[in-house]
């Protein structure tokens, strides 16, 4: 269909230009086989790959092998090895600081298996919006459209490799600080490896913690820069119809019945955002929901034991990453999606404004049917219960501080002797 508009175009167009358009639109079409929308997921899909939960088509039988091992030992030895580390603990090594840090990471961890779990069941659906954005890019022949998919591809790389920076980052800081001080990171239980024998059980022991915590992060990336990625892209495919809509009747050398026709385009667009939305909202609900679910506890818990409890500054330093890697976890869906949100609002506002006064009967007709379409908004909630936006992130911070306060004010660290 595409193609026939742009041949219409052509028939009502002086000669001479038709000879300069046909090489500028072999140019544009020579960048949009260069990226695609589903590109920016590429990074992505290679980190799912590493977590064992996207099966590639080739070496089925070994990749299920490594999948089961892989995410047994992330999502189910790691947690009770942390719940049992805990209560190993003797009364002697006992410290307020450390016991949180076990503590706050523990929340993570679990939350992290139940989210990874559930994409491992449900990423076969995201794949669903595979072939919606192969539509949705055929439509894009304009210089600005393209440069929006190319930005869009650019933000997907960047995104998963900002995740894997901020959490591997924690990751790092806890071990060299927890190696420096004389313990493990997070003092894992491991059957027959006491690190408090000797030298040697205590290097393996480090290690092997820091390795499972590296696994922990892999899936993190997964769980947090899907969500954040394909909204993005949702976006992006919302401002390009928004600029098909700001030129929609503005071509003066296109007949009242192309004008029509450019008009049904844009409502069909309008329905493969919708069906987008529809692909990827109840995935994000789900994980976003136990993500924030525990935000909340997590951040009053880590600032608690930096303010209060930790007692060295390697401690500190590893929580502040800590910190920065849970907000990493939240706040930057709750941006896009509140980004998501307003431009979606903004579609009723753009058709209205459109050159309609000097198109036909016919044409307005449409177009009351496709504001009253539009007027559907795109908001994001988790759970079905809260809306995804950034009152919801602050409110949930809000919160933490509260926790916070009141601890503090409890003067725990006086009774515990800390002073």
């Amino acid at each position: 269909m595409n193609e026939n508009r742009f041949s219409i175009n052509n028939e009502f167009a002086p000669s001479i230009s038709n000879q300069k358009i046909k090489p500028k639109l072999v140019k544009v079409n020579t960048l949009l086989n260069k990226f695609a929308s589903i590109d920016a997921t590429k990074y992505l899909y290679k980190f799912a790959v590493v977590q064992g939960v996207q099966v590639p088509e080739t070496y089925k039988i070994p990749y299920i092998i490594y999948s089961l091992i892989w995410n047994f030992l992330a999502n189910i030895y790691l947690p009770i090895a942390f719940v049992i580390g805990i209560f190993n603990v003797s009364a002697a090594e006992l410290q307020i600081g450390n016991l949180l840090t076990s503590f706050q990471v523990t929340f993570d961890v679990y939350a992290g298996a139940f989210k990874i779990i559930y994409l491992a069941f449900f990423i076969h659906k995201l794949r669903l919006a595979d072939p919606v954005l192969e539509r949705l890019d055929k439509r894009c022949k304009e210089p600005d459209e393209i440069a929006e998919i190319e930005n869009v591809v650019r933000f997907g790389r960047i995104c998963v490799m900002g995740f894997a920076t901020a959490y591997f980052s924690y990751s790092a800081s806890t071990f060299l600080g927890a190696v420096i001080m004389g313990h493990p990171p997070y003092s894992l239980y491991f059957p027959y490896i006491n690190w408090r024998h000797s030298k040697s059980e205590f290097v393996v022991a480090s290690i092997i913690e820091h390795l499972m915590m590296d696994q922990a992060c892999v899936q993190q990336v997964v769980n947090d820069s899907y969500a954040v990625i394909y909204v993005r892209i949702l976006r992006t495919h919302v401002n390009i119809l928004l600029l098909r809509l700001q030129k929609l009747s503005t071509n003066k050398a296109l007949s009242l019945e192309q004008n029509y026709e450019e008009l049904k385009l844009c409502i069909k667009d309008h329905k493969a955002l919708i069906e987008l939305y529809d692909i990827i909202s109840p995935i994000i609900s789900v994980t976003m929901f136990i993500q924030l679910m525990i935000t909340a506890s997590i951040l009053g818990t880590t600032l608690i034991n930096i303010m209060i409890f930790a007692t060295d500054f390697t401690t500190r330093v590893g929580s502040c990453f800590y910190i920065l890697a849970v907000i990493t976890q939240s706040f930057p869906l709750c941006y896009q999606a509140q980004c998501l949100l307003d431009e979606s609002s903004r579609l009723a506002e753009v058709i209205l404004h459109s050159n309609w006064i000097e198109q036909n009967v016919q044409y307005r007709k449409l177009l009351i049917f496709f504001i009253q379409r539009s007027q559907r908004s795109m908001q994001l909630t988790a759970g079905k219960i809260i809306p995804i936006t950034l009152n919801s992130f602050l409110s949930i911070a809000k919160f933490s501080f509260t926790l916070y306060t009141f601890i503090k004010e409890m003067n725990i660290k006086e009774k515990f002797g800390l002073e």
